[in-house]
């Protein structure tokens, strides 16, 4: 067996290959079976070489990528947004991680070139592997499961500063060198810029880097163990590696991991305030004014913020019928808080206008410019999302302040 230092992130040899001389790579044993981990960026030309390079050199039995098994699913089969029902997500209110996902993909599509997608070195290492009849393992664990994790531990002001964040890297037009790409596999420049982070979103660091660091070191580990070969690739990214490296030799209970935080008493709380204050608020006002002054509130409640989240579906341009759900859901939901009318106008119009396969394609693209967010439809379905949930918003305040300030 050869010698293990586990300090050491590549390793060299007399044969000039490209996972040896340019990528992080890092060789384990656990028992006779050979565990290769090569780390890469995820939109690297050389990454996709290197995993070229080093299943080649290595021919192994088995491959690992760091992938959930529903994104293996999506890279493997070529209809996958074809058949992505998009008012199913909104039923099933999973909006905000098909959103976080859409826009993450869209940001890499705009760092990497032409000729290169976000994930092509994973693409790579499954078309060796089908290719020889190796076996693939998807060792990530699922994209919901890390979203709902990292989304459960933050607030809400938290969870708008960075998801604004996520928006604002729409907007980035500007290239990106091949030289930054490469950087991306420095695990220096990923610490640092963890570390720019302020320390109230370490949790956020913790479940996206460290506990999946954890979660694919263990199941690279059972892959090697329970398949009973004796040499495996692993294909992670390069922030991995070093992760993977400290926890791949010890067993760990993965199901912890992979538990959903359940809401605090503060969001059921927090439901809960908008009701008990505007009843209490019509109720005094009628007490205290008369029942003419708590029905003119009611009235002031509906087409207030019936009105402006009608205007928010509107200035996306939204579907009629739309435009009129926003504007009957906003003054209920005030009472009913699962309505939102921003959620059923998307709702409504991913049923009346269902994306096709090419607004998926064109998301980085259309992105670029301000048209076409109204262009995309399915950019446009998260615009009739946001905007009549914001006119609501505001709505709410303005009848709030409203109605204080006759009482006062």
């Amino acid at each position: 067996m050869p010698s293990i230092k586990k300090s050491n992130l590549k390793s060299k040899t007399d044969r000039k290959s490209t996972f040896l001389t340019e990528e992080p790579y890092h060789l384990e044993c656990i028992g006779d079976t050979e565990i290769h981990i090569l780390g890469t960026a995820h939109i690297s030309q050389l990454s996709v070489e290197a995993v070229s390079d080093l299943i080649d050199h290595v021919n192994p039995d088995a491959i690992c990528v760091e992938l959930c098994e529903s994104r293996l699913k999506s890279v493997e089969d070529p209809d996958y947004l074809k058949k992505l029902d998009i008012f199913k997500v909104f039923k099933e209110r999973k909006m905000w991680l098909l959103l976080s996902s859409l826009i993450l993909s869209s940001f890499q599509k705009k760092m990497g070139k032409n000729d290169i997608k976000p994930g092509d070195e994973m693409r790579k290492a499954i078309e060796l592997a089908r290719r020889s009849q190796t076996s693939v393992f998807a060792v990530d664990r699922e994209i919901q499961t890390t979203l709902r994790r990292a989304w459960g531990n933050v607030g809400f002001f938290s969870k708008m500063y960075l998801f604004s964040a996520l928006l604002t890297s729409l907007f980035v037009k500007e290239d990106v060198s091949t030289e930054d790409i490469e950087k991306m596999k420095s695990d220096d420049i990923l610490k640092d810029l963890f570390s720019q982070l302020p320390g109230k979103y370490e949790s956020i660091k913790h479940v996206i880097i460290d506990e999946r660091d954890v979660y694919l070191a263990e199941k690279i580990r059972r892959a090697a163990l329970e398949s009973g070969v004796k040499k495996v690739v692993a294909v992670v990214g390069a922030g991995h590696l070093k992760g993977i490296i400290n926890h791949i030799q010890h067993t760990h209970d993965l199901q912890p991991l992979e538990v959903i935080p359940e809401k605090k008493w503060m969001d059921t709380a927090r439901l809960a305030a908008y009701p008990v204050f505007f009843g209490a608020l019509i109720a005094y006002t009628s007490y205290s004014q008369g029942a003419t002054a708590g029905t003119d509130l009611i009235w002031k409640l509906i087409f207030i913020k019936g009105g402006l989240a009608a205007l928010g579906a509107i200035i996306a341009l939204g579907h009629p019928i739309s435009i009129i759900l926003a504007f009957i859901t906003a003054p209920i939901g005030t009472f009913v808080p699962i309505f939102k009318a921003g959620w059923v106008a998307a709702l409504s119009e991913s049923y009346l206008r269902k994306p096709v396969v090419e607004d998926f394609e064109r998301i980085g693209t259309d992105s670029e410019s301000f048209q076409g967010f109204w262009k995309n439809r399915v950019i446009r379905i998260f615009l009739i999302f946001f905007l009549p949930q914001f006119g609501s918003t505001i709505g709410t305040f303005i009848v709030a302040w409203k109605g204080l300030s006759d009482i006062f």
